[in-house]
This record gives C-alpha cells, sequence and structure tokens, in this order.
C-alpha cells in the first residue's frame, strides 16, 4: 500500500523561506550590542553593577576580543555579540549566578 501526500508547492517555499529567515536574524556575525543588550541576551537580565563585577572584571583578560570598554566621556562600550555569545556558553558554569552584589 503506497500512500501519497499531496503538498501545495506554496506551502513548501513559505516553510523554506521562515527557516532561511530564522537562520539570517539568528546569525550574530558582524553584530555589535550595547552593554545592556549583552545583559539582556547573555546574562539573564541581571544588573549592570552585578554584569560588571562577576563577568567583565572577573574575567576581563579573556574577554579583550569581543569586550571593548568605553574609551572616556562621550564614547560607549561595544560588545562583538557572536564570540561574546560563544564565550558566555562555553564559560557559564564558571560565573557564580548565585553571587550577590556587596551591600555598601
Amino acid at each position: 500500500m503506497d500512500l501519497t501526500v499531496n503538498v501545495d508547492d506554496s506551502h513548501i517555499i513559505e516553510l523554506i523561506k521562515q527557516e532561511v529567515d530564522k537562520r539570517v536574524k539568528d546569525d550574530l556575525t558582524g553584530i555589535t550590542w550595547s552593554f545592556d543588550e549583552f545583559r539582556r541576551y547573555c546574562c539573564g537580565g541581571k544588573a549592570r553593577a552585578w554584569v560588571e563585577l562577576f563577568v567583565i572584571s572577573q574575567f576581563k583578560d579573556e574577554i579583550a576580543d569581543w569586550y571593548i570598554p568605553s574609551s572616556g566621556r562621550g564614547t560607549k562600550i561595544i560588545i562583538f555579540a557572536k564570540p561574546a555569545k560563544e564565550w558566555m556558553e562555553l564559560n557559564r558554569s564558571r560565573i557564580n549566578w548565585k553571587a550577590r552584589l556587596p551591600k555598601i
């Protein structure tokens, strides 16, 4: 017994377009993030001070290729999204996600 399924070509084309769009959207090659975008996408929305203390300061030598600090007034931090995301994935277990900011 043979089973035949007829699928409209336009449906297949639409599915392919959706998949291509998703892959292009997910490709971070050449994309830069602000510090707030990095916090949102890679740090679970942790507070700015928390990310600076427990990620940036703690691993500054390791992240120098994708984290470019502000060079003074009027300049912004630049974070290269693709290597930042890859580094965070590889090193997430080294970050103490339960750490609390010191009380002042």
